[in-house]
């Protein structure tokens, strides 16, 4: 039995080292000894996308946003049976931005979403540049980093968690992201699994029971060691954050 992550558009929504987060759900299965597929899409030949069990989208500036739009709302019908099926998903940036149900432009031009997620973006405003800190409900302190001139409504959804440190949805510092069921979008980029391997389990254990999967060891020593360093960063990110 194996589980299939499917990674879409690697090649335009990769800037920030976000594919990182792909490895990291890769080997935290892999390492419990259930073997992983990755499928990686940019477009051309369409896929079994019913096959997927976990779909991974990552982010980029706005001219890679821009050039991606047309192939997102090509697969759309797909990706929402995916998440109407149960599918988790994890979107950063970007990539969450286009799975929603609109974006505006800083020019005013609005780009149609694959209405994935019920929210909506709008460019524009000061850039936010620096280290993120959240604290969520499901893992508790949550780090990353923001790099965005863009905010989000997520209208009465539930969000990552609330800002500690950073700007998040909107204008004011107050919540992040968006997390409800089987859907998680957050502006926290980079590899942002490394430091919060919570949310790779958050993500695998979906999966695994949509399936009926099961690992043969849960806590393996690998796992061990590359979570207390994860919770050592962490800790010290979230004692002195830094911003640009």
């Amino acid at each position: 039995m194996t589980l299939r992550i499917l990674h879409l558009f690697p090649r335009l929504l990769g800037l920030n080292g976000e594919s990182g987060n792909v490895e990291i759900l890769r080997l935290r299965s892999e390492w419990r000894e259930l073997p992983v597929e990755v499928i990686s899409y940019d477009g051309g030949d369409p896929l079994r996308f019913d096959e997927a069990d976990l779909v991974f989208m990552g982010s980029g500036p706005v001219s890679a946003e821009v050039r991606a739009h047309p192939l997102v709302l090509g697969i759309g019908a797909e990706l929402r049976a995916l998440a109407s099926d149960g599918v988790p998903f994890l979107a950063i940036g970007a990539g969450f931005q286009l799975l929603g149900e609109s974006v505006t432009l800083e020019g005013g031009e609005v780009l149609e979403g694959a209405g994935v997620f019920p929210v909506t973006t709008r460019h524009g405003g000061t850039r936010v540049v620096g280290d993120f800190v959240v604290e969520s409900p499901r893992l508790g302190t949550v780090v990353g980093f923001e790099n965005r001139g863009s905010f989000v409504d997520v209208g009465g959804h539930p969000t990552l968690g609330r800002v500690v440190y950073g700007r998040g949805n909107t204008e004011t510092p107050g919540e992040e992201g968006f997390w409800e069921d089987n859907l998680l979008g957050t502006h926290l980029h980079g590899p942002v699994l490394a430091n919060n391997p919570g949310l790779a389990d958050s993500l695998l254990d979906t999966a695994r029971s949509r399936r009926g999967l099961s690992y043969v060891d849960a806590a393996p020593e690998a796992l061990r060691v590359v979570d207390d360093r994860a919770r050592h960063a962490r800790e010290t990110i979230a004692a002195a954050p830094l911003s640009e």
